[in-house]
C-alpha cells in the first residue's frame, strides 16, 4: 500500500507521468468496460432476455415511403421513418443489410426510447450505423430495456434503397467488442489529457494534493 502511495504521489509531481498515467488509466478501464460489455450480453442471453431475431420489412410502419415494382423503397421526404410495431425489450445491436441505389443517404441511424413513459422520439436517444467490411450496417445500443424503435434510412427525398435483412441481437464474437470505433478512438485521444489538465488544475488550486514536507534542520 505504502508503495502504491509513494506511485501515486511520484506520478502526480511529474507533469509527463501525470499525462502518461491518465492515459494508461483510461485505456485499462475502457478495456475493463468492453470485458464487462461482452460478459454481461453472454449472461442475458443465457437468460434468454437477448434473443438474436430475423425480422424483415414487413414488420415495420413506413412513413414517407413508396414501394417501387421492382421491390425497391422510394423516400417521399427528407424525413423518412421505419417504426417497429412488436419491439423485444431487449435490443443491444442490430445488423442491417441494405443497398442505397441512386445516392448516399447523408445519415442512417435508429432511434430508440429507454422509457416506457416516453410519448415521441428524442435526438439525444439514437446511433448511428458503423459499416461493416461486408458492407453491412451495424448499430450498437446501450444497455437496458427498449420501447420504442425507429429507424431512419436517410435524410433526402427521392433515395431509391433495398433491404435485404434486419437482425436483432446478432451473435457477436469476443474480439468484436474490442475493436475501436472512431468515437472510441476520439476518447482515447481526448479525454486523458483532460482528465490530466483538471487534476493539474486542482493541483495548482489548493496547493498540491499532497503537501511537502516542512524541513526539519532549521530550515522553517
Amino acid at each position: 500500500m505504502k508503495r502504491l502511495i509513494s506511485l501515486l504521489r511520484g506520478v502526480l509531481k511529474n507533469d509527463r507521468r501525470l499525462v502518461a498515467g491518465c492515459y494508461l488509466a483510461f485505456f485499462l478501464v475502457s478495456l475493463f468496460f468492453a470485458f464487462y460489455g461482452f460478459a454481461e450480453d453472454r449472461i442475458q442471453r443465457a437468460l434468454g432476455n437477448v434473443v438474436t431475431t430475423e425480422i424483415s420489412a414487413d414488420d415495420f410502419d413506413w412513413v414517407d415511403f413508396e414501394r417501387q415494382e421492382d421491390g425497391s423503397y422510394l423516400t417521399l421526404s427528407p424525413d423518412p421513418r421505419m417504426i417497429l410495431r412488436q419491439v423485444p425489450e431487449y435490443i443491444r445491436s442490430v445488423r442491417i443489410e441494405a443497398e442505397f441505389l441512386n445516392m448516399d443517404p447523408g445519415e442512417f441511424c435508429i432511434f430508440y426510447k429507454p422509457n416506457p413513459e416516453m410519448e415521441d422520439y428524442d435526438a439525444n436517444y439514437r446511433v448511428w450505423a458503423y459499416i461493416e467490411p461486408d458492407g453491412s450496417y451495424f448499430f450498437q445500443l446501450p444497455r437496458g430495456k427498449v420501447y420504442g424503435f425507429r429507424l431512419d434510412p436517410g435524410i433526402y427525398t427521392g433515395i431509391k434503397m433495398e433491404i435485404t435483412s434486419i437482425t436483432l441481437n446478432p451473435q457477436q464474437s469476443f474480439l468484436s467488442w474490442f475493436v475501436p470505433s472512431r468515437v472510441w478512438l476520439l476518447a482515447q485521444l481526448v479525454i486523458p489529457a483532460m482528465i490530466a489538465g483538471a487534476i493539474k488544475c486542482v493541483q495548482i488550486a489548493f496547493g498540491g494534493l499532497w503537501p511537502r514536507k516542512r524541513l526539519e534542520d532549521g530550515g522553517r
